[in-house]
């Protein structure tokens, strides 16, 4: 697995590697725990916890636009600058209000 020693593994190099699974395989598995990790948070964000609601919220939102920036890949790694497009678009770029409709 070449891929290991060029640089920092993926989640799904690091599954494909110690199970032995198909690329396949390993993205269905960790789209998997995405979704069940997702579930988790918004259950327990919900439940009584000793940390107010504003952090909870805060730290969902931290959750949210990690998996919108990596969605497509590291943008570090991968050079077809989808990711700082889409950063550039979320934070940096206005939103023009001719656009919206009253």
């Amino acid at each position: 697995m070449d891929e290991l020693k060029r640089d920092v593994p993926k989640s799904r190099q690091c599954y494909m590697y110690e199970t032995g699974a198909s690329e396949d395989d390993a993205r269905k598995y960790i789209g998997f725990l995405i979704y069940e990790t997702w579930k988790k948070m918004n259950e327990d964000g919900n439940a009584n916890s000793p940390f107010s609601r504003t952090f909870i919220v805060i730290a969902m939102n931290l959750a949210r636009m990690a998996q919108f920036s990596y969605q497509y890949g590291d943008g570090y790694g991968v050079q077809d600058r989808e990711t700082k497009d889409r950063v550039m678009t979320l934070l940096i770029e206005p939103i023009s209000l001719t656009c919206i409709s009253v």
